[in-house]
């Protein structure tokens, strides 16, 4: 049978989405993208590349959340001119959502794994620190995946972001021309017909960009070293909406570290803003399922995140 996707809707209709499932029940984590800013849920899903898709033949439930104030999801209601508190109060409405996701799963999958892009993996973080603060959550986090995200946004991002017009979306047209471009070859061939597609991409939330340069850069530290799962982090070799620098990444990790029992961190090779829909994007969508996989198997082997037990060989094999 063909798998689809499929819309739903969740939190009595404030948050929208799409759904991707396995035609039979399997005992892998439910996974939940969160897009970037300026696209929706159905950026998970573009025909002949959907990430969703690819995940839900491997085996995966798969859904993808439009965040607050895109497609069909309520607006926050927040100021546009604010530079913080945006992309925490954008989790904690996930965190609802996924909430009610897992009382759809709960008997077959061993927990939830979160892939965020971009602001997205911005707000994938923020989920992954408000889960770990929780003494009883209400669903089971068993991995973080997040790349396009950095904290040092070059000055012309910084300015860019800044001097568009004090509204509550914006184009991003508004911001062509003020970005230096990535060198076209790390492009894959559909990304330059996004715009004909209908609902992938929309206006971005004004405050998630004056805060992806403001508070983003000021807190990300606070947040990322509150995580508790293991964590996936990659920032594309050629992005230029963050500064991208191998001390920059390591940096990134030891604040991961803090907490975090496994992080695998690094840039990603031949890509720029955008990696999953990069020339090498489906390296890492089966990077992101692999780890996914990983996270499934700690359940029933927590050595693999012990490196005294895995990196002895007196009990490797064990």
């Amino acid at each position: 049978m063909k798998i689809l996707s499929s819309d739903i809707t969740l939190l009595h209709g404030r948050t929208t989405g799409i759904a991707a499932l396995p035609d039979e029940a399997t005992d892998q984590p439910l996974l939940v993208f969160v897009h970037g800013g300026g696209a929706t849920s159905r950026s998970f899903d573009i025909p002949g590349h959907s990430q969703i898709l690819r995940a839900a033949r491997n085996g995966f439930p798969a859904y993808a959340l439009d965040r607050p104030g895109y497609g069909g999801s309520e607006p926050l209601g927040l100021p546009a001119d604010s530079d913080t508190g945006v992309l925490r109060a954008a989790a904690e409405r996930l965190d609802e959502a996924v909430t009610e996701l897992w009382q759809r799963h709960a008997t077959t999958a061993p927990g939830v794994v979160v892939i965020g892009c971009s602001i997205g993996g911005a707000v994938a973080t923020h989920l992954a620190a408000l889960w770990s603060d929780q003494e009883r959550p209400g669903w089971p986090l068993l991995g973080l995946a997040v790349v396009d995200i950095g904290q040092l946004p070059p000055e012309n991002v910084v300015d860019a972001w800044r001097s568009t017009p004090a509204e509550e979306r914006i184009d991003m047209s508004e911001l062509r021309g003020r970005i230096t471009a990535p060198p076209l070859w790390t492009l894959a061939p559909h990304q330059f017909g996004l715009h004909s597609l209908p609902g992938i991409l929309e206006p971005v939330v004004r405050a998630e960009g004056l805060e992806i340069v403001g508070g983003w850069p000021r807190e990300w530290r606070h947040v990322a070293s509150r995580i508790t799962v293991p964590v996936h982090y990659r920032l594309g070799e050629f992005d230029t909406l963050w500064t991208a620098r191998p001390d920059l990444v390591a940096e990134f990790a030891d604040a991961l570290r803090t907490r975090s029992p496994s992080v695998d961190a690094a840039l990603f090779p031949g890509s720029a803003h955008g990696v999953a829909d990069s020339v090498v994007g489906r390296e890492y969508c089966l990077q992101v399922l692999g780890f996914a996989e990983r996270c499934a198997a700690v359940v029933s082997t927590p050595q693999l995140l012990d490196p005294a037990v895995t990196n002895n060989p007196a009990t490797r094999g064990t």
